[in-house]
């Protein structure tokens, strides 16, 4: 520290705190007006949102082209009914579907025999 010269006085520059506040402000305040591109941005969010929950979907489209397709590996012998079964999370309720299906007259059939008496 004993090598360091000593300064008695240090000056500023002629008329250096005459325009510094101004400079000072310039330099803090936004170079850009972001408000537009803030408003743009909220009309995007809220256009996105609308047109995710107001535009109709195909839900039923999609379906009935997925059941086509399944079909289509059934008919190709590419699924079985086993393979299917084991894809579902409720089989007993697929299985109680075909049953529907394919015997309808079934149930009548077993109400006739259990509703009719007994000869003997």
């Amino acid at each position: 520290m004993e090598k360091l010269p000593k300064f008695s006085e240090m000056k500023a520059p002629e008329g250096y705190f005459d325009n510094l506040p101004e400079e000072i402000l310039k330099k803090a305040q936004p170079q850009y007006d972001w408000t537009w591109t803030r408003w743009a941005a909220t009309f995007i969010v809220f256009l996105s949102i609308g047109a995710y929950f107001f535009y109709p979907s195909n839900q039923s489209t999609e379906l009935i082209a997925l059941e086509e397709e399944v079909n289509l590996y059934i008919d190709a012998n590419y699924w079985t009914a086993e393979d299917i079964l084991s894809m579902s999370d409720q089989p007993d309720l697929i299985l109680d579907e075909l049953i529907e299906e394919e015997m309808p007259l079934l149930e009548e059939i077993l109400m006739e025999e259990y509703l009719t008496p007994i000869e003997q």
